[in-house]
């Protein structure tokens, strides 16, 4: 059998394992499309170090998938002749994607056009009909992770009016390819003529208009004709476009859903029940509620105080069942925290891991701020200390104002944590992200068991728009508010009066609204944010 015969069967016999290679290859693709004019579809030399396919990078062709290898827009069903399709940004976006990501495998789909105008992009032309229709047949084969996008030489006369354009542009991408929150990077032209630095600085204000954007600057950058990158540009911005793409698919998954535990008012003593109060038994309520707890995936898991009734001892019991939880717990101070010897009141904060009273955690877009409601109160702080004194002379003056909730056990926010509390909404207001207050006293509705300064407090946070919830105990019967600012106020039931063998809440946070899941007698409930 000659040489030539030898290889011919031999490649018979290796198609069918190559093409189920192939096919194994092209499922679970990360797919980004690339659109725009002359500098996305490259115009820069292929130089010889850039003709080899990149590892685990696939290009789309219409109907199935290549090795990625330059030039990228050769399939484009818009692009110019084969002859001008050079190096793009592309490449150098995919080869960093597939470094800093090397568990993925990516997906390209090109389709640039040079010369084009935004105008030729918009919802109905061509140009959007054909990314929006081989997007969706890429899709098959993955999930459309992001979009780069670079055009605008065409549009510098009018560089006022190109953020409104390019916002429109993205919406329709995201509304037609039904992905609400797609990542779009958008690349800035080179300065090598000064009429595109209008664009340019108008293209860095991007982000603070239209939510999952980017922008891949273009300093530091050359070119060989004064409007066209050339090959070392066009790989460093590449890599520029894909560093913005990370960061917006890390804040993605940052903002992914999550869930966490709530519970409240074990206040365990050993002694017997009284009324409703079953103080030794709630430890067995504790035990049963834990394994629902378990069952989910929790970050963490809040106790809103009164994880005992009386006595320094008691800590003891509630807190070693706690340890069988799967999450880590954080421990709100309450009233009969302190219901100790005045000598062992310090020891209370270190004894639950919360030595302030207050502090803030984040995950996500979501702020957890942990508000102490003893920080001025009698019961907190021993006989004749500063708060114990200012707790005494706020209620004195409450008093003769026929306020209902002046009460020994009832507490109030001191100057110092309110500031702390105002700069902690401010910072995730500015930020965009969402804000749960975690108390043990309830802000309202105004029942007698709320904060002693309840109204200042709303005033201070109470009508941001990042407040979404004031999560509380204290009244074991619970209770639901919703104030005329659109706050949620959620009072839990108190394990202490439990009326089922568990009891709790698991808390999931979706994109703009909570999901409560009761525990036992504890009401399911939807929370939209405001």
């Amino acid at each position: 059998m000659s040489a030539l015969l030898k290889k011919l069967v031999f490649l018979v016999f290796l198609l069918p394992f190559a093409l189920f290679l192939q096919a194994q290859e092209i499922k679970n693709l990360d797919i980004y499309l690339a659109i725009g004019q002359s500098n996305m579809a490259g115009r820069a030399e292929i130089l010889h170090d850039l003709t080899a396919p990149i590892e685990d990078v696939y290009l789309f062709t219409g109907q199935e998938w290549v090795p990625a290898t330059n030039p990228l827009n050769l399939y484009s069903s818009v692009r110019k002749v084969v002859s001008m399709q050079r190096l793009g940004p592309a490449y150098g976006f995919a080869r960093k994607m597939q470094r800093d990501i090397p568990d993925r495998k990516i997906g390209l789909v090109v389709n640039a056009k040079g010369g084009s105008v935004i105008a030729e992009w918009m919802p109905g032309t061509l140009f959007f009909n054909e990314i929006i229709s081989r997007a969706r047949i890429a899709a098959e084969s993955g999930e459309i992770k992001g979009i780069i996008w670079h055009q605008g030489e065409g549009d510098v006369k009018e560089a006022d009016q190109y953020l409104g354009k390019i916002a429109h542009l993205i919406t329709a991408l995201r509304d037609s390819l039904n992905l609400p929150d797609l990542p779009f990077v958008v690349g800035q032209l080179s300065e090598d003529k000064a009429i595109r630095k209008p664009l340019n600085a108008f293209l860095t204000e991007l982000p603070k208009q239209t939510p999952n954007t980017g922008v891949a600057l273009a300093y530091g950058t050359t070119t060989f004709d004064s409007t066209h990158f050339d090959s070392p540009s066009q790989l460093l911005i590449g890599e520029r476009y894909a560093t913005e793409m990370i960061n917006l698919l890390k804040t993605q998954t940052q903002t992914d859903d999550f869930s966490f535990g709530i519970l409240t008012d074990i206040q365990y003593a050993d002694v017997e029940t009284v009324g409703k109060r079953n103080y030794r038994g709630t430890l067995e309520t504790l035990k049963r509620t834990i394994p629902f707890l378990n069952a989910y995936d929790l970050e963490f898991s809040f106790h809103l105080g009164d994880l005992i009734d009386r006595d320094f001892e008691s800590f003891n019991a509630p807190l070693s069942i706690l340890e069988s939880s799967k999450a880590p717990f954080h421990y709100i101070w309450g009233n009969h925290d302190f219901s100790v010897l005045d000598s062992l009141k310090q020891k209370v904060g270190g004894k639950i891991a919360n030595e302030k009273g207050y502090y803030s955690i984040e995950k996500g877009n979501m702020v957890f701020m942990v508000v102490n409601g003893m920080d001025i109160s009698v019961g907190a702080h021993p006989e004749g200390t500063k708060n114990h004194v200012q707790a005494l002379e706020m209620m004195t003056a409450m008093e003769t104002e026929g306020a209902n909730n002046v009460k020994p056990w009832n507490g109030a926010v001191g100057e110092e944590q309110l500031a702390w509390m105002e700069s902690v909404v401010q910072k995730a207001e500015k930020e965009g992200k969402h804000v749960i207050a975690l108390c043990h006293y309830p802000l309202l509705p105004e029942n007698g068991l709320h904060l002693l300064n309840h109204k200042e407090v709303m005033n201070r946070i109470g009508k941001s728009p990042a407040m979404v919830a004031w999560f509380s105990g204290h009244h074991h019967a619970g209770n639901y508010f919703k104030d005329s600012n659109g706050m949620h106020h959620l009072t839990f039931l108190g394990m202490v009066e439990a009326e089922s063998p568990a009891l709790g809440a698991i808390v999931t946070v979706k994109k703009d609204y909570l999901i409560i899941q009761g525990i036992g007698k504890e009401e399911d409930r939807i929370l939209n944010f405001r």
